[in-house]
């Protein structure tokens, strides 16, 4: 097998084990909860200490990869991650498994955005598309592997993070060992005789990009829509259109599905396809789908909406991290991959909050308002980045005085 195949491996492996503990919360919080004697709403200070820090590895992302490298860089985030788990596990109050909820948040932001870098520079849209379909995968085993442990194992939560800590413990030595092979590539210079011009860019220039910006932008909103749909459909089809509990939620767990499905099928079809015309198409399906769900002519105008939201979502962050490295020079995308990771971090523990902030005030309706309004935002920004990267394409074709 070829380097690159075995790296392909060990990538959607590593998808897979970012996906493991992301929902094991929902299944062992009533349990954690009740042996700390803390309110269920205290799982928002967990996620928040997590998403803070997510927020410092991954915006840091490009400084690390420049320290480390990137196996090196896989393999101590995987170690955090792990460490993390069996901190949950052995914790012994609150205010502690608060901080190890830290500890994960920094190694799954350093490993999310360090993939994704690697992946925009060395692998095709259509697996940078499957790649996050597994990530799905590892989102669906978590609760799977947690639910049986509880069920066999005297629902002991406990064991549950052990499990999981485990887990990626042998992927930390999956990534320690296959450390040599991410840099393979630089190899290639010197079988031609050329040396890699080494081209040190630093955040604050990075940030000045003209892409950049929007980028971080358009992941800030996408997140935010995407978690929001998820977090309130429910609730406003249950609470505001009469839409039964078990219709409710069978809709949006097909809006979750077609999430997962869309990365699949669209893995195919980007290859077929021009990106960037694919993913407009996929913006206009998204408005579309929000306004559906928004005028909610009926039941299954809301049913209709949330399928066209979730599966044209599908291949937007996927291919919009593939095609950062397409837009600007190596030393900028790397940066940037880490800023989107940021931005799509804050976009989802932000705007699904002023969205039900804006339910509560002004009345349910306002939440399927919202989902319309972001839409928009996404297209707009889209193709304003589309602009800015013919400008900045014209600007670099232009010969350099000598």
């Amino acid at each position: 097998m070829r380097t690159s195949g075995i790296l392909l491996i060990i990538a959607y492996l590593g998808f897979i084990s970012l996906g493991l503990p992301d929902a094991a919360h929902g299944i062992n919080w009533p349990f954690v909860k009740a042996e700390f004697d803390v309110p269920i709403g205290w799982l928002g200070i967990v996620i928040t200490a997590g998403g803070i820090g997510y927020l410092l590895s991954s915006f840091s992302v490009g400084v690390l990869l420049a320290k480390f490298g990137i196996g090196w860089l896989l393999s101590i985030s995987s170690l955090l991650v792990s460490m993390g788990l069996f901190g949950f596990a052995m914790s012994s109050d609150f205010f502690l498994f608060s901080l190890y909820a830290i500890v994960i948040g920094m190694g799954s932001g350093a490993i999310d955005a360090g993939l994704n870098s690697y992946a925009a520079e060395h692998f095709t849209a259509k697996h940078m598309n499957w790649l996050h379909a597994a990530f799905g995968v590892g989102a669906t085993l978590g609760p799977l592997i947690v639910t049986f442990v509880l069920v066999h194992g005297l629902q002991n939560w406990r064991l549950g993070y052990g499990v999981l800590a485990c887990i990626l413990l042998l992927m930390t030595a999956v990534f320690v060992f296959s450390r040599h092979l991410w840099s393979s590539d630089k190899h290639l210079y010197r079988q031609v005789g050329e040396v890699a011009p080494v081209v040190v860019v630093s955040q604050r220039q990075a940030l000045a990009h003209p892409i950049v910006r929007f980028q971080i932008a358009f992941f800030f909103l996408y997140t935010g829509f995407e978690v929001g749909v998820g977090q309130w459909a429910f609730s406003l089809m249950t609470e505001s259109r009469g839409i039964s509990v078990a219709n409710a939620g069978m809709w949006v767990a097909v809006y979750w599905g077609a999430l997962a499905f869309g990365r699949a099928i669209f893995g195919f079809l980007v290859e077929r396809f021009a990106i960037d015309s694919l993913l407009r198409f996929c913006l206009m399906g998204m408005v579309l789908g929000a306004l559906s769900f928004c005028i909610n002519t009926t039941p299954y105008a809301s049913y209709l909406g949330l399928t066209l939201m979730g599966f044209c979502a599908a291949p937007l962050f996927p291919c919009m991290v593939s095609q950062t490295a397409k837009r600007m020079e190596k030393a900028y995308s790397t940066h940037a991959i880490g800023f989107q990771m940021s931005g799509a971090v804050l976009g989802a523990m932000s705007l699904p909050f002023l969205s039900g902030l804006l339910g509560e005030s002004l009345g349910l309706t306002l939440l399927g308002v919202s989902f319309v309004f972001y839409a928009l935002g996404l297209w707009g920004i889209f193709e304003i980045i589309l602009i800015k990267s013919k400008v900045v394409k014209v600007k670099n074709d232009i010969p350099q005085p000598l």
